[in-house]
């Protein structure tokens, strides 16, 4: 499952946990400039191929696979937490690959004394407390409804079962990652919701402090998930960079 649209230079999108394989406002403003790719990850949504997922590494070679399956030639590559992760571990292995790097509230690090929160533990509203800067907003029910419908529900289940497999132990991260940020030497931007509950901002500051050069925005009065809460400002964040 893919979405594509817009023209201009090639921008891959790789999806947060929750699959965001629709077309959303965020992305229709990087259309605008970009031809935008939203590859959904295998197992999740719509997605075949989860019995072949088994670690981030392999979600890896999944995207360099599909980069050279559509014919992507350093794409911009923009990661939203899960997303985020798998950019900066695609990052630190294939950096010739990718041409601007942009990681959105990242998970993927370990930094002592600030653990993320257990988002496997959450019901709906703690949830949505933890992701949203606002759980009560319009947008954050859209995402994570109360009473979710049945296509919704599985849905979730699939998600949830999906980023277990790659992150259940060690928990969202990779324990050597934070060790190869070093080799990440693209121009890289990390954008922050200062308002994250689930993964606190010491780990934007560790992504900042390991890749050299790279810029940190933090975004007042947004949750974990600036594309959802804020797109009309984190895109515009982005064209500035990418330009």
């Amino acid at each position: 499952q893919m979405l594509s649209g817009g023209s201009g230079p090639p921008l891959l999108y790789l999806c947060s946990a929750g699959g965001e394989v629709v077309w959303l406002p965020f992305f229709e403003q990087l259309s605008k400039h970009y031809t935008v790719y939203v590859p959904g990850h295998p197992g999740f949504s719509q997605s075949e191929g989860l019995d072949q997922i088994d670690d981030i590494e392999d979600l890896v070679f999944h995207y360099t696979d599909l980069m050279d399956q559509i014919g992507l030639d350093q794409p911009h590559v923009v990661g939203l937490s899960l997303g985020g992760w798998l950019a900066a571990e695609l990052a630190t292995r294939y950096v010739n690959r990718i041409k601007k790097l942009a990681l959105i509230n990242p998970v993927g690090l370990r930094v002592p004394g600030s653990p993320m929160a257990d988002i496997f533990a959450a019901n709906p509203q703690e949830t949505r407390q933890l992701i949203f800067h606002d759980p009560d907003s319009e947008v954050a029910k859209t995402f994570i409804p109360d009473e979710p419908s049945l296509e919704v529900l599985e849905n979730a289940l699939r998600a949830r079962e999906a980023t277990a497999r790659v992150g259940w132990n060690p928990y969202l991260s990779n324990p050597k990652l934070r060790n190869r940020l070093y080799r990440i030497t693209v121009p890289t931007v990390i954008v922050w919701g200062e308002a994250d509950r689930l993964v606190p901002v010491e780990h934007g500051r560790a992504y900042h402090d390991g890749i050299a050069g790279s810029q940190l925005i933090m975004l007042p009065e947004c949750g974990h998930t600036p594309p959802f809460e804020k797109p009309q400002k984190t895109a515009q964040h982005l064209e500035e960079f990418f330009q």
